[in-house]
């Protein structure tokens, strides 16, 4: 088979499964949230149940390169979809406050392994002069099964074991198109001397960019709702918000990713990070403008987006061999670190400045990655 065969089935099959795995997570996020409410746990509580699952992966996370030097990756993602799928119809079963913070860390566990996988081996098989195409199909795709999931339990319900039996079939689903490509492994060739952390030193610019992509990422979908009724917006209005910004990041992640191999990721990303950080700016201005207001949203959530989309991308030009599942391991985990301060730093921001903390804080985080791309543009360690 010709490699460009193999790149293809390669790409097609992660794609297919990280998009089931997308509308697993954009189900169940919000299920396990409905469902701890309805138990009476408090809304810390629930922070608490979902913030499991980013523990999960900043535990995982450093394991997967040494653990795709001892097994194929296939077998690897399988084993992690099969630990979520048990874990998500256990929950179904055993609806117990105290047992699902053990649950959602088993399910972190499952799909951080998938995630770590799924992008390094992207990045492994895609050729350079498309790398930032591929990185935004990735992303587009993750998003529109986070923008389905929640479109799927309106249909199902949160009631009793059917919305968690759904997760468990679609997660498993998942693993279908992997069967496709059973026996593929991407070359793990070792490079010593270097940590997963280490790496962060190595492209630090490429690291900021996802700490700031889970910082906004996470802030804007817990509080930006928050901002716009506390501004005076009606609770759907405020809530469409968020709709309009998810669309605008499903839908621009591949004409902004083909502008990164076009134009130079470096600048692109600098120019997502400046229309981020204007966006945010001009919202106060265009509260009482609609025909303002949703196209600015629309534009804030597909530059949110990729900043992870255009450092995906960027670390796949920059490593390889065993040293891009490190790197991809430190992507995810910045990523991770940046989404747990975001809602506690934009949250404390707008207790203590009121709405305006919420513009204050978003705009000072994008214009500090504005400034540190422009800085670092040619620099060797981006």
């Amino acid at each position: 088979e010709a490699a460009g065969q193999s790149s293809t089935r390669l790409l097609t099959a992660i794609f297919g499964s990280i998009t089931g795995v997308g509308i697993t997570l954009g189900l169940s996020t919000p299920l396990f949230s409905v469902v701890l409410e309805r138990m009476g746990q408090t809304a810390a509580m629930v922070g608490l149940n979902t913030s499991v699952g980013v523990g999960a992966t900043l535990v995982a996370a450093p394991l997967v390169p040494w653990l795709l030097k001892r097994t194929d990756a296939v077998s690897l993602m399988m084993w992690g979809i099969l630990l979520s799928a048990v874990g998500l119809l256990a929950a179904g079963y055993l609806q117990s406050a105290a047992l699902w913070f053990v649950i959602r860390f088993m399910i972190g566990i499952g799909m951080s392994l998938h995630w770590i996988i799924s992008e390094t081996w992207i990045n492994h098989v895609a050729h350079d002069d498309r790398r930032g195409f591929i990185a935004g199909v990735y992303s587009a795709l993750m998003g529109l099964g986070f923008a389905i999931g929640p479109v799927m339990l309106g249909m199902t319900g949160t009631e009793g074991v059917l919305p968690f039996a759904v997760a468990t079939a679609l997660v498993l689903a998942a693993g279908l198109p992997l069967l496709w490509v059973r026996g593929a492994r991407p070359a793990m060739d070792h490079e010593p001397g270097q940590t997963t952390l280490g790496v962060l030193a190595l492209a630090p610019v490429i690291m900021l960019a996802s700490v700031i992509s889970g910082f906004v990422d996470t802030a804007t979908l817990a509080l930006l709702p928050v901002y716009g009724l506390r501004v005076g917006m009606d609770e759907y209005t405020a809530v469409l918000q968020l709709t309009v910004a998810t669309i605008g990041a499903v839908v621009l992640q591949l004409p902004i990713g083909w502008l990164g191999d076009y134009f130079g990721r470096r600048h692109v990303l600098g120019g997502c990070a400046a229309v981020k950080t204007a966006t945010v700016a001009a919202l106060p201005l265009v509260l009482d403008l609609p025909w303002l207001l949703w196209p600015i949203l629309f534009v804030w959530g597909g530059a949110m987006v990729a900043f992870y989309t255009l450092a995906l991308a960027l670390m796949g030009s920059r490593f390889r061999g065993s040293l891009l599942a490190k790197a991809t391991a430190a992507l995810v985990i910045t990523y991770c670190v940046g989404s747990v301060i975001g809602p506690l730093v934009i949250g404390g921001a707008m207790d203590w400045l009121g709405p305006g903390g919420f513009i204050a804080g978003m705009a000072a985080t994008s214009l500090l990655l504005t400034v540190v791309v422009v800085i670092r543009l040619r620099s060797e360690r981006f």
